[in-house]
This record gives structure tokens, C-alpha cells and sequence, in this order.
């Protein structure tokens, strides 16, 4: 059960719920003690013997990190009222160890690493409903999207960031900005200091059909439907 956990497949609530009858965790409070925490003590008095396996395993395992599919369930009883968002908060970033300088384990895709590690704790006092109910979908079909789709997909969902991208990419099409310009802009919003989490013109999937709104004098609006997911 700790596995789908970690992987998201069961929320904090229901891990709890499902382990009350084998094991006698404390008392859990959300934003207060680490459900991962209750379970390795608990682990440690009933099981000695699986304790530091356990600890070697979950550093570098696969199914130790958040699943496309656990995510969307998180995602969905934080919709429907079953976990609060300091609960959902609390499973999506825990990985972030070492000031998110490594893992503890490896994700199923780029994408919903960058979700856990980098764009939630950048913005969740922004997300609202509307945007989980839509970021869903984006994660849905993060496996057959590109990392810089992706990242372009889920900040256009922030109204700040829409209209930041909006304004810059009309003077861009408008003429009044380079390539070099274009390459500056996309660094400084989007890339990170982790190196799988870099971000430049040669990440942005929509360079070609950019150059072609400028050429054409296409309006803002239709480009920036081009980068809904």
C-alpha cells in the first residue's frame, strides 16, 4: 500500500484508512508530520528486519515516484473534496530533497517530475480549481507530450503567465523582438537550475510555426491556440 502511495494511486487518507488494521500509525496531521515518516517508524517497531531494505529501495526505485495515473487520482479527490490541497501539496512535493537537488526515485515521465519538483512549489498559491480541473487533461497525455509543449501547457492555465507570454510573443510577431531576444525570454521564465529542467529556443516546440505567424502577420490569439494541449 506505501507503494501506491508514493505513487499516487492512494491518498494520504486512504493510506491510513487502508493500513489501521496492520499497522498503528500516530496520529496524522497534515502540514505537521510526514505520512512517509509515520510509516517508517511504524515499519521500524513491527518489521526491523524490512526497515533499512526499505529505506535502500525507495532512493532509487521506479515505483517510489508519482505515476501519470496516481497523479490524475490526486488530482481528482483534491476536485472532489476527499483531500485538501495543504494534503495534496504535502504528496506531490515530498520529493523535493535537498532543496529538489535529487529525487527520491524516478519518475514515470520528464514531465510530471517538472509538475512535482518545479511547478507546484512555484505556484501552487496560484492554482485554483479551474486550473486542476483543466491540468488533469495535460496530464492525461503527459507520456505522448513533449517537455517543452508541457511546461507552455500548464503556464498558460495562470492568467499572469498567459498574458506575460501574450504580450511578449505580439512583439514578436509584430517584429520588435529578435530570435536572440525570443531565446532570452524563454530562459529567464522557464528554465531551471537543474539540468534536466533547462529551457531555451531549442526546447520551445513552436519555433517554426512562430516564424511563420511573423512572416504572416498572424494574429496572437490563433498562435497562442496553436500551445493548448
Amino acid at each position: 500500500m506505501i507503494i501506491s502511495w508514493f505513487q499516487g494511486k492512494l491518498t494520504t487518507r486512504e493510506m491510513i484508512a487502508n493500513t489501521a488494521g496492520i499497522l498503528q500509525l500516530e496520529p496524522h496531521e497534515p502540514g505537521f508530520s510526514d505520512p512517509v515518516a509515520l510509516f517508517e517508524t511504524a515499519l521500524e517497531d513491527y518489521h526491523p528486519d524490512y526497515f533499512f531494505e526499505w529505506l535502500d529501495y525507495k532512493q532509487y526505485a521506479r515505483d517510489t515516484a508519482p505515476v501519470v495515473a496516481g497523479l490524475t487520482h490526486q488530482l481528482t479527490t483534491l476536485l472532489a473534496g476527499e483531500q485538501s490541497q495543504h494534503e495534496f501539496m504535502e504528496w506531490a512535493t515530498w520529493h523535493n530533497m535537498d532543496g529538489g537537488e535529487t529525487t527520491a526515485g524516478v519518475f514515470e515521465n520528464r514531465n510530471i517530475e517538472y509538475f512535482c519538483l518545479i511547478f507546484l512549489p512555484l505556484h501552487y498559491q496560484q492554482l485554483d480549481t479551474t486550473f486542476y480541473r483543466k491540468a488533469i487533461d495535460i496530464i492525461a497525455r503527459s507520456p505522448d507530450t513533449s517537455y517543452g509543449a508541457f511546461v507552455i501547457a500548464l503556464h498558460l492555465l495562470l492568467e499572469k503567465e498567459y498574458k506575460s507570454l501574450y504580450y511578449f510573443l505580439t512583439a514578436y510577431i509584430e517584429g520588435h523582438k529578435t530570435d536572440a531576444e525570443l531565446n532570452q525570454y524563454l530562459e529567464k521564465k522557464f528554465s531551471h537550475k537543474l539540468p534536466e529542467f533547462r529551457y531555451d529556443i531549442r526546447t520551445f516546440p513552436y519555433l517554426d510555426a512562430l516564424h511563420t505567424a511573423r512572416e504572416t502577420k498572424s494574429s496572437t490569439s490563433a498562435f497562442m491556440q496553436l500551445m493548448i494541449v
